[in-house]
């Protein structure tokens, strides 16, 4: 079935932020801890919500350390950019008569606050962020709301996504899957030897349309 719905994860697929989020956690956790980490140690934090993320490195005060992420974030967030190709190919399927959304684990003002993702959030019609009575992904709860708001069927559907939680909360919602792989990593590797549709430069998502 043709599809007329196009839900995009954030990080890794609209933005190249991943370093930042990894060099803002490695600053909080020095700051506020005494802790070193490799990216490679925290490496989940691309993918999962801050609160889930601290609980995974054990962390007490999330509150207040998640303040202190924030802060670095933004302190470190001239480094993101949109991905080269991004903005062209949100405007054109805006003017396909596409309806899009966005899926993210990221918080409501990590959304609304962030600069670069403000240059393109005026081609979204739903926008669905991460919030502590939800589910995070690959549970369905924030595609399922996204899927409802846009009044559309699964089959008409896609979400594009960088990660194997993105992968699995569409497979588990019944929605096609489509592989941002685009940017400086490669990030085919966590997929193994799954099936998955694969675009190498955003314009190639119209070969799944």
């Amino acid at each position: 079935m043709q599809k007329k719905f196009v839900i995009f994860d954030v990080d890794g697929t609209l933005i190249a932020s991943e370093h930042v989020t990894l060099e803002s956690l490695k600053v909080t956790m020095k700051d506020l801890y005494e802790k070193d980490f490799e990216d490679e140690e925290i490496e989940f934090a691309i993918w999962l919500p801050g609160q889930h993320s601290l609980e995974r490195l054990k962390i007490e005060r999330v509150e207040e350390t998640l303040r202190i992420w924030f802060e670095n974030i933004k302190r470190f967030a001239h480094k993101a950019y949109l991905y080269p190709g991004v903005k062209e190919l949100l405007k054109k399927l805006k003017l396909q008569g596409f309806k899009l959304g966005i899926v993210s684990a990221r918080y409501d003002y990590e959304i609304f606050e962030d600069d670069k993702l403000k240059e393109v959030l005026e081609y979204f019609d739903v926008i669905v962020p991460y919030s502590s009575n939800l589910k995070p992904k690959p549970h369905t709860d924030q595609l399922e709301i996204a899927l409802k708001k846009l009044k559309a069927l699964k089959s008409e559907a896609v979400y594009v996504g960088d990660t194997m939680v993105d992968y699995e909360c569409a497979k588990n919602a019944g929605v096609d899957f489509i592989l941002a792989n685009w940017g400086e990593r490669d990030k085919l590797k966590y997929f193994e030897e799954k099936p998955v549709k694969i675009c190498r430069k955003p314009q190639e998502l119209w070969n799944y349309l």
